[in-house]
């Protein structure tokens, strides 16, 4: 058992919209006492603003390493692999860049031996994943709470230059009301992900054949 632990996650795999920011957060075990009082509460949970200052406190005693794929980067990498293969390349990564650490992964597949296989591919064997790590491990909250922020930021400069499309997931009234309207999805294209395989991503598009609606500028 190492003396540093850590723990990765992401934020954005279900979003049609901008981008997928995988996060990994490593501290020393003697910060176990303040993992639990600033990341002991699901992510999700919190308001962006929390998160941000949840941050700061975190970032005292946590080093941060973080992946950031664009839209664009995913189309382009998605023609040659899938989402999951994508994303266990971007965790093994971030673990090497954390060093000689103990790590747990919010683990995106949803067998454990078919993420296993991926990781061993990327040269990563030691390490530990399970589903929903974020809401049993401070150490993958804390790097779930990088993640959301920084994909927040992403998001908020997108909109910042184009239009208020919302949060850029397909359950989002906002994004959807964008992604029907043609004048909408000339500015956003930059930032679509036509290369979705997932079932939300062909109700998506399904969206695309309605019947146009006036463009509508909201504010943030």
């Amino acid at each position: 058992m190492g003396n540093l632990i850590a723990g990765v996650d992401e934020a954005g795999r279900g979003s049609v919209l901008g981008p997928l920011v995988i996060s990994c957060a490593s501290s020393g075990r003697d910060s176990q006492r303040l993992l639990k009082k600033y990341a002991s509460k699901d992510s999700k949970q919190l308001t962006a603003r929390q998160r941000e200052e949840i941050l700061v406190e975190l970032e005292k005693f946590c080093t941060f390493h973080t992946i950031e794929l664009s839209a664009a980067d995913l189309n382009r990498m998605m023609r040659k692999e899938s989402l999951n293969d994508i994303e266990a390349k971007a965790m093994a990564d971030l673990v090497k860049r954390a060093g000689d650490c103990d790590a747990m992964i919010d683990m995106p597949d949803r067998y454990s031996w078919t993420f296993r296989k991926r990781m061993e591919k990327c040269g990563l064997t030691r390490f530990e994943a399970e589903h929903k790590a974020d809401e049993k491990h401070p150490i993958v909250a804390a790097a779930s709470i990088c993640a959301k922020v920084t994909r927040d930021m992403r998001v908020a400069e997108i909109r910042a230059s184009t239009l208020d499309f919302g949060s850029g997931y397909p359950s989002d009234e906002k994004t959807r009301s964008a992604l029907r309207n043609k004048a909408a999805l000339a500015l956003l294209k930059p930032y679509i992900r036509d290369r979705w395989k997932t079932l939300d991503t062909v109700r998506q598009r399904k969206l695309f054949d309605h019947e146009k609606e006036p463009l509508q500028e909201g504010k943030d």
